[in-house]
């Protein structure tokens, strides 16, 4: 096995998240050793209990209370079970929360669609080839690089027109998460399609 080979390696954890009577899987996929605050995450998108309501215990420690530490670090192997204790949103706060996490989880992925994009237009930077012969690639990075925009414009749009009320606290800061990350990405974008355009 090569250094390329092991730092390329992925690193999977399944979890077993206990919240009352409630049972969920979590499942951990990542480059990099999984972090407190990547479960919490997902926990958030599962259980639907926001991150700043969260307590999580595992064998009497309190993992909430070290967010940035990785959970190798608690011996967290897969099969594990880590009991949460908090509360979920009620009514119509918890219908705000679950809808954004939802446009949350599709920025995302249109997020990984933009990362390759970058990835692909920089091996060909690297390549050094003139633009009359990598045509129709470039021709294909904008179009993807066009459609990321327009359906991160339509989640926008979404997250904009849902109206959540400034006393529903953990939807209206998932709200302001939402817009500001759909926002940095299309800054991003902007700059990658005019990078594209300009491709000597």
């Amino acid at each position: 096995m090569t250094n390329i080979d092991i730092k390329s390696r992925f690193y999977l954890l399944q979890l077993e998240v206990a919240h009352g009577s409630d049972r969920y899987d979590i499942h951990i996929h990542m480059e990099r050793p999984p972090l407190v605050l990547d479960l919490m995450q997902e926990i958030e998108n599962k259980a639907r209990v926001p991150i700043m309501n969260q307590q999580l215990l595992y064998r009497g420690t309190r993992l909430h209370q070290t967010p940035d530490k990785p959970l190798e670090g608690f011996g967290l192997f897969n099969g594990n079970r880590i009991i949460l204790v908090g509360e979920k949103l009620a009514g119509l706060e918890d219908e705000h929360f679950r809808r954004l996490l939802t446009i949350e989880k599709n920025v995302k992925i249109i997020n990984d669609v933009i990362g390759v994009v970058c990835r692909d237009f920089e091996n060909l930077k690297k390549s050094q080839q003139p633009r009359d012969q990598c045509t129709q690639l470039l021709e294909d990075l904008q179009a993807h690089s066009e459609r990321c925009r327009f359906d991160l414009k339509t989640f926008q749009s979404l997250a904009n027109d849902l109206k959540v009320d400034s006393s529903e606290y953990d939807a209206y800061r998932k709200k302001d998460q939402v817009v500001r990350l759909i926002r940095d990405r299309l800054d991003i974008l902007s700059n990658i399609i005019s990078a594209i355009s300009s491709y000597q």
